[in-house]
Formats: C-alpha cells, sequence, structure tokens
C-alpha cells in the first residue's frame, strides 16, 4: 500500500484551535494526507484574540524541521507564523540544506505555499519590520505559491493601505508580488465584496502566474458569517495538501477555496467570538449552512422548498383568495372559523409540549409567547362567531370534523412523540402559510375587496396581515431557525423534518378545501340530523 501524501507545516500554535498548527494538521487530514509539523510560536488566543505569544528558539525551529525531512520527508510545505527574522532566516537556511538552493530545484523538490502571516486585517503589522523584509527577500523566492488577502498584499508589495479597490488593482499588485520571485501570488478577495450584475454579494479569488504573466479568476459567492477564525492557514494548509498529492496549482487553488467555503458554511459556534471554520465538513457534515445576513432563514428556506408545488398550492388557496375577494359563501367560512378555533387550541397545545421538551429557558419562554399569541387568536375566532349569532359556549360544543381530527392528531402525536425539532417543524406550516397569506392579500392591488361593508371577511386579512401577527411569524421563524443552529441534525434527519413539514402543508390545503366543500353541507346534515 502506497503511503499517504505528506504535508509539513511550519507555523505558530493556536490555543484555541482554530488557526496555526491546528487548524493545518486538521485540514491536512481530512484532505487525506499525513501532517508533520515545526512550531515557530506559541500563542495564548481563544476566539476572542490573542492574548500572549512566545516564539521558540530558532535552533529548535530548525531541529524540528531537519528531523522531520530527513527521516519522514515531505511532498508539500506550508508556512505560516514565522515569528522574526531569525526564524525566517533558519527556516529558509533548513530547506538549503536539505534541497539544495531556491534556483537550482530546491523550490520544486520543497512544494512550498506561504502564508504571509505579516498584517492584520485592521492593517497592523504582525512582523517586526526586519523580518517583513526577510520575508519577502528571502522566503518568497523559495515559494512555489503565496496567498495574501488584499491587507497583506498592499503590505507585502509597500501600497498604502486602501489601495486595492478593483480586481484590477489585484491584477496590478499579484505582478508586483511576482517580481519578488514567487511563482504563483493567489490574491485572495474577502476583504472587497462587491454586487455582481446578477445582484449577489461575491469575492473574486485571483491567481497571478508569474512565469506565464497571466492570471486567472474566481468568483465566489461571498459569505458573511462570524466563524472565520483561521481561514488563511486553513486555505494555505489545504493548498499545500493538494500540491501533495500532484495537483498542479491553477487546479490546487481552486480545490482549496472549495474546501475552505464549504468550511465556513459549514461552521458552527465555538466560544464567544469569531469561532473556527468546520474543518471536517466533509465528515462530520453540517446539512444546512448557518443563518448569514444574505441568507437569514436557510432551515425555513429548505422546508419550504421541498415541496414548493405543495407549498404554493397552499399560500395561494381558493379560500383565503375567496376571502379577499368576498365572493366565499359565509357558511364556508363560518366552518372554518368554528374549526380553525378548535385546531388553535390543539396548536397551543403543541407549542406547550415544546416548551417541556427543553431546559433552554429562552427557548421554553419563546414556545410559552407563541401559546399566548394562539390565545389571541382564538379570542379573535370568538368575536367573529359571536357576530353571527354563534356564542362561546355554542362554538367550543362544535364538535371537530373528520379533517381537523386528522390534521390535529398529527401535530399532537408529532410533537408528543418526537424531539423539540419535530414540534417546532409540525407547527410551523401553520404559522408561516397564514403569515404569507395575509401580507400577500394585504399587499395585493387587484383581486381583493378592501371595502368591509362590501367584504365582510376584510378584517380577517387583515388580521393576518398586522403588525402583531407578522411579528409572531417572524418570532416563530427565528425560533425555528435558532433550535437548529444549537442541535444540527444529519442530511438524513434533515430529510425527516422536510417530510413532516410536507405533511403538515398538506393537511394545511385539505383543511382550507374542507371549508370550501363545508358550502351547503352543513344545512344538509342538520336537515338530515347527521353529524356535522
Amino acid at each position: 500500500m502506497e503511503s499517504l501524501p505528506k504535508v509539513l507545516t511550519i507555523a505558530g500554535s493556536d490555543s484555541g484551535g482554530g488557526a496555526g498548527i491546528q487548524a493545518d494538521l486538521k485540514t491536512i487530514a481530512a484532505l487525506g494526507c499525513y501532517g508533520t509539523s515545526a512550531v515557530t510560536a506559541i500563542t495564548a488566543q481563544n476566539t476572542l484574540g490573542v492574548f500572549a505569544v512566545e516564539g521558540i528558539s530558532t535552533g529548535m525551529v530548525a531541529h524540528q524541521i531537519q528531523l522531520v525531512l530527513d527521516d519522514i520527508g515531505t511532498d508539500a510545505i506550508k508556512t505560516g507564523m514565522l515569528f522574526s527574522q531569525d526564524t525566517i532566516n533558519v527556516v529558509v537556511e533548513t530547506l538549503e540544506k536539505h534541497f539544495g538552493p531556491a534556483d537550482r530545484g530546491g523550490r520544486e523538490k520543497a512544494n512550498l505555499v506561504v502564508d504571509p502571516v505579516c498584517v492584520s486585517t485592521s492593517g497592523h503589522s504582525l512582523l517586526p519590520l526586519d523580518a517583513v523584509d526577510a520575508l519577502r527577500k528571502r522566503c518568497l523566492p523559495w515559494a512555489t505559491v503565496v496567498t495574501p488577502n488584499i491587507p497583506e498584499a498592499e503590505f507585502l508589495a509597500g501600497w498604502e493601505r486602501g489601495s486595492i479597490q478593483s480586481v484590477r488593482d489585484m491584477e496590478r499588485c499579484a505582478a508586483e508580488l511576482g517580481e519578488l520571485g514567487v511563482r504563483y501570488v493567489y490574491l485572495k478577495g474577502g476583504h472587497m465584496p462587491f454586487e455582481n450584475a446578477k445582484g449577489r454579494k461575491v469575492v473574486v479569488d485571483l491567481l497571478w502566474d508569474s512565469e506565464t504573466r497571466t492570471a486567472s479568476q474566481e468568483e465566489r459567492p461571498f459569505l458573511d458569517v462570524k466563524n472565520t477564525h483561521g481561514t488563511g492557514c486553513t486555505l494555505a494548509a489545504a493548498i499545500a495538501a493538494e500540491l501533495a498529492k500532484g495537483r498542479p496549482v491553477p487546479q490546487a487553488v481552486v480545490t482549496a477555496a472549495d474546501y475552505v467555503a464549504a468550511a465556513i458554511a459549514a461552521s458552527y459556534p465555538v466560544g464567544a467570538g469569531a469561532g473556527p471554520v468546520n474543518h471536517f465538513h466533509s465528515l462530520v457534515q453540517r446539512s444546512l449552512p448557518l443563518p448569514t445576513p444574505h441568507s437569514t432563514t436557510p432551515f425555513t428556506d429548505y422546508l419550504i422548498g421541498y415541496n414548493r408545488a405543495a407549498w404554493e398550492r397552499y399560500v395561494h388557496h381558493p379560500f383565503p383568495n375567496g376571502l379577499a375577494d368576498g365572493t366565499m359563501p359565509l357558511d364556508s367560512f363560518l366552518h372554518f372559523i368554528q374549526q380553525d378555533y378548535h385546531f388553535l387550541k390543539q396548536y397551543g397545545r403543541s407549542n406547550s409540549l415544546a416548551a417541556y421538551k427543553t431546559d433552554n429557558m429562552e427557548l421554553m419562554a419563546a414556545s410559552i409567547e407563541i401559546v399566548n399569541d394562539v390565545i389571541k387568536e382564538t379570542e379573535m375566532h370568538v368575536k367573529y362567531c359571536e357576530k353571527y349569532g354563534i356564542s362561546r359556549q355554542q362554538l367550543q360544543a362544535v364538535p371537530e370534523s373528520t379533517t381537523n381530527i386528522a390534521y390535529t392528531r398529527y401535530v399532537l402525536d408529532t410533537s408528543m412523540q418526537g424531539d423539540l425539532l419535530d414540534a417546532r417543524v409540525v407547527t410551523a406550516p401553520c404559522l408561516i402559510g397564514y403569515g404569507h397569506v395575509g401580507a400577500r392579500l394585504l399587499a395585493a392591488t387587484e383581486g381583493v375587496e378592501t371595502d368591509e361593508t362590501k367584504n365582510p371577511y376584510w378584517g380577517w386579512i387583515k388580521e393576518y396581515g398586522s403588525d402583531w401577527y407578522q411579528g409572531a411569524v417572524r418570532k416563530g421563524i427565528q425560533l425555528l431557525e435558532d433550535t437548529l443552529v444549537a442541535s444540527p441534525v444529519s442530511p438524513a434527519r434533515l430529510l425527516e423534518l422536510a417530510k413532516i413539514f410536507e405533511k403538515a402543508t398538506l393537511l394545511e390545503i385539505a383543511f382550507w378545501d374542507a371549508a370550501i366543500l363545508a358550502h351547503g353541507a352543513d344545512q344538509t346534515a342538520q336537515r338530515l340530523d347527521m353529524p356535522q
């Protein structure tokens, strides 16, 4: 059996585990390579920041590198935080001793990827100026690839901070860096997101080939999330892993960038600050990305999109449309309002069960708040019934229809037998769907009759489009998203939840179908002395 491709990382240690040596070794392992390391410095840090740094002696750094290369060898090398001029010099001297001079084939043998950890995002230097000069003059000529972000590229090229304003500026800066002796410059555009022609927020990563003096670009969606600690380390380590497998540089950088993008999208909260990316996303995958400002409801969107056709039938159903234009027969509306009153009682019980299924006080309080909103909604139903001569006592005595029983028992059984997510998902179509319908019809300019002297149902439309109900919908969706963030699920479990949402949506459709079919049926049942 052939041994795994080997990657040596020469970098600092991150006690928080999200960057540096720790991130490098996780990445190398995740991409199917064997990782070795030489530690240049140790840090005391967590997700909130770096609080202390101590360098390792240059003799110890050289000893680590030399012993790894002499015994285990390597197929690629990645450097990160090199700490000082002396450390940079000893790293280069050790590489020369093992591989020979850079300009006599040593560079090709080393397969070196340099992550130039020299400037913070805020523009502060992370290396002494003499060390930066050593990085330019001694380290870059050894590098096959250097991977600066925009602030680092400006700093290394001697440009004023903020000089890069366009992709053309990126290319000019990369070309200047290429003149320092490095073959490929992979300039990352994450600090300069912009809207493309389709109105989507994207970033452009640029690869400059100093030998052919050509540039290639890769446009990617901008992921606006806070869990990005260690992305630079992770990208450079991923490129090194791909080079170790024998991939050409253009392919290696694209594959590595894809890996990092997926790791960011699949990240999860760790600590109180900027958490790490999910290095093992391909092994322990987060089924959905976390919410971001550009995708605030990924779980809700997934549930609705699972059976989009059923959802559209539901939120554009003829029953609410008939209420909006005033043409729905009164007996259909009264059948609906009475059955919905009983449904809401079971809906409230289901959300009470959701509160029971968590020991998180905030999630519990949110469920109780939903129950209070349900009580408010039932009182609205009572007032409608009283308007048409049906007292509270008569309303409470109305038996549940077969359609209602099918729906409410599915909701209750799912809530009782399942977990917290089951209880959240099975009740979501009712809350969200009524919100969609209310907002759509309230904003419509055609197909509605807003004069309540002509349309007795317009008040119902206004209630579900009102601020209080729309606020309840927003709270419910946020609760749904927060519950999944707190309890990530497997793809198989996600599919189970989508099927629960689909079933509840279909039962909502049946509920409104039954209201339409009730026209004339209640009177017939009364004449024949049959149960309604």
